[in-house]
């Protein structure tokens, strides 16, 4: 008899996630490429076919969730929705569903008329699954680039927005990260030298130079290009610090003075983020909140949590995931819950 397979696609702008459990449950294997979709979708498809390949033999269901058509590649994010479904049934066949939000997992057909439900759903997919394990809760997690803050109660999701323009508007989008996001993003001035002082509105570097620099950043995570396009070392990281503003390091001795710029950096977007939160959790909601922390930068979910005084849990930990996949499932968090999801909408 056939092992059967259920397989979760996040189809992101800069990365590809996909998760395979099988029919208990169990996760068997989990996986992150890079793919710049800005630059093509060769990346995508070539990132698509090598993930593929490491299947495990038996029948297998596909299921897929995408935030790419967001990418300016695209026209518009109904014709990035349509090539994105091209693309996915040329390389894994008509036999797939996609994750269309209230809609559930639906067919390759009605994919087509479900475009507004498909469009940015992957939040939607992973905090429905976490609303499947237990009652109450608030999902936050922060990617390289974006951070969803979803509340759920009573096993249903409480989100105020559905689209992204919504869910900006909400603070349940947020537009920041721990890799690709800029640092003149964060804020404008910044304390150095015992002095406050304005920085360069230039993607001179991003959030992935701090985090390297705080030796936070795991270099499993790193996968895209620097600013400069120079290496990913904390020297080089400190090099485009100095340059957001104006000068270079070796004007300043010693590296204490980039550690402390780099901390002020983290705590600029932790206040960005928790101000969301706090705004999120004036909302009616369970008197008894956990927050359910997963992405690359979870580190700061937690640390969230803390300043909050509120139970956190790692999704791995309420996914009861093996622990040998532990890392990468919260990590690969959407790719894992749309893998569970679609083995539960087939079993029933």
């Amino acid at each position: 008899m056939n092992n059967v397979f259920y397989i979760g696609w996040d189809i992101g702008g800069a990365h590809l996630k996909a998760a395979c459990v099988n029919e208990v449950g169990e996760i068997v294997w989990v996986e992150q490429i890079a793919t710049p979709l800005w630059k093509g979708l060769d990346s995508l498809h070539d990132a698509m076919l090598l993930l593929l390949d490491k299947l495990p033999h038996g029948s297998v269901f596909h299921s897929i969730t995408m935030t790419a058509e967001l990418v300016d590649v695209f026209e518009d994010r109904d014709s990035g929705l349509r090539t994105l479904i091209d693309l996915c049934k040329e390389i894994l066949g008509s036999d797939i569903g996609f994750y269309a939000a209230q809609a559930g997992i639906v067919n390759l057909e009605e994919s087509q008329h479900n475009l507004n439900q498909l469009a940015s759903a992957n939040w939607h997919a992973t905090t429905t699954y976490l609303a499947t394990l237990f009652e109450s809760g608030l999902f936050i997690d922060i990617g390289s680039t974006t951070t969803d803050i979803i509340p759920f109660s009573k096993n249903r999701l409480n989100n105020r927005g559905f689209n992204d323009q919504e869910r900006l508007r909400f603070d349940e989008l947020v537009y920041t990260g721990v890799i690709r996001t800029s640092l003149m993003s964060l804020t404008k001035k910044i304390p150095f030298a015992g002095e406050w002082q304005n920085i360069a509105t230039e993607h001179f570097a991003n959030t992935a130079d701090v985090y390297r620099i705080l030796g936070q950043l795991n270099e499993d995570d790193d996968l895209m290009d620097t600013a400069d396009g120079k290496p990913k070392d904390v020297r080089s990281s400190i090099n485009r610090l100095a340059r957001m503003l104006g000068t270079d390091a070796n004007n300043f001795n010693g590296e204490d003075c980039w550690n402390t710029l780099a901390q002020y950096f983290e705590e600029s977007q932790l206040q960005l983020l928790t101000n969301a939160v706090l705004r999120i959790l004036t909302n009616p909601h369970d008197k008894e909140v956990t927050i359910v922390g997963a992405g690359v930068g979870r580190f700061l979910v937690k640390k969230i949590a803390e300043r909050l005084g509120i139970r956190y849990l790692e999704f791995s930990e309420v996914s009861h995931t093996d622990s040998a996949w532990s890392y990468k499932s919260n990590t690969c968090a959407p790719a894992v819950a749309l893998a569970q999801l679609n083995r539960l909408s087939v079993k029933r």
